[in-house]
């Protein structure tokens, strides 16, 4: 038995062997035994397909961050490349505090009170008759009192259709609260902050370090906002809530954005070249499947879609004879 055999089945954390499995696989010099040996491991749990899916997407996030010590380990080769990517399997594990074990290991939306898991859509009745929706990997609290109702959008993205309550309704966002008044809205957690999109009624936004009472969105409208400012409203894309309905819909939308949304719905990345933002999709596409819209894709675009395992995918637009 090899070293790094003992290392992968020595190991009790599921996050720890998968980050290990990955060092392993993307070694030039990885054997098909080896290979085979993590499919067996992958299929053996949903827990090791989903820390797996983890591993991936750190991984792709440490792509994107010119200059980190993960992207020089990817430009290394042989033995010097699985030891530095090992060393970072650590720190995605064992990182206190740190934004990557934050990522990794979401244990506040294991808490919360509604929650969805990647690729689910769900709809809750709340308990003063609100309709609450949960996009993909989404979590939301409740804290309901005798004089208030509170929500905390833990991560993703909700829809709430709002029922007549005497107490006042507010929803928090880590970069501020939201007072929706007799509303249909919706929020959701972006990188930069959040963002809100009202149907009906109207919601005040309270950015947590701006000053004065708050800015208002208006129905029909969608805002921006972080921890310091509510930015310019704008008119309300159409098809705001089709995934409410399970569907994602793009008129005339870049590939490349079209993409970046349909990887919320799958376990693992999807990555693309740089020539995808060159071809734009229309149409209505059901969430219930991704793979079946990634073929759909293949079918309808000059672009070939190809798998290094089911959770990693690749597109690319092919050249122009």
């Amino acid at each position: 038995m090899s070293d790094d055999q003992d290392d992968h089945s020595n190991r009790d954390d599921p996050l720890t062997e998968a980050a290990e499995w990955f060092a392993t696989l993307t070694d030039d010099q990885v054997t098909q035994a080896e290979r085979e040996r993590w499919q067996a491991w992958l299929d053996a749990s949903p827990t090791h397909r989903d820390a797996w899916a983890r591993v991936e997407q750190l991984d792709a996030r440490f792509r994107e961050v010119a200059g980190t010590p993960a992207k020089q380990a990817l430009q290394k080769t042989g033995s010097e490349r699985r030891r530095v990517l090992k060393g970072l399997a650590g720190m995605a594990v064992a990182a206190p505090a740190g934004w990557l074990l934050w990522d990794c290991l979401p244990t506040a939306q294991w808490r919360a009170d509604y929650r969805t898991a990647t690729g689910e859509i769900r709809d809750f009745r709340l308990p003063d008759g609100s309709r609450l929706w949960l996009n993909t990997d989404s979590a939301v609290e409740r804290h309901y009192t005798g004089g208030e109702r509170r929500l905390v959008l833990v991560a993703g993205e909700m829809a709430l259709e709002t029922a007549a309550d005497p107490r006042p309704l507010v929803v928090d966002t880590p970069p501020g609260a939201v007072s929706p008044v007799g509303t249909r809205f919706g929020a959701r957690l972006t990188d930069n902050g959040a963002r809100v999109v009202v149907h009906e009624g109207r919601v005040t936004l309270h950015p947590r370090r701006a000053n004065g009472g708050g800015t208002p969105v208006e129905a029909g409208h969608v805002r921006r906002f972080d921890a310091g400012t509510a930015y310019r409203a704008r008119a309300i894309d159409r098809d705001e809530t089709a995934w409410t309905r399970g569907m994602l819909v793009a008129d005339g939308v870049p590939l490349d954005q079209f993409l970046d949304e349909l990887a919320r719905y799958r376990t693992g990345v999807i990555r693309y070249g740089p020539r995808a933002s060159e071809r734009r999709l229309v149409g209505a596409y059901p969430l219930k499947d991704t793979d079946r819209v990634l073929a759909a894709l293949e079918d309808s675009l000059p672009v070939t879609v190809s798998r290094l395992t089911p959770w990693w995918v690749m597109v690319e637009v092919q050249h122009s004879r």
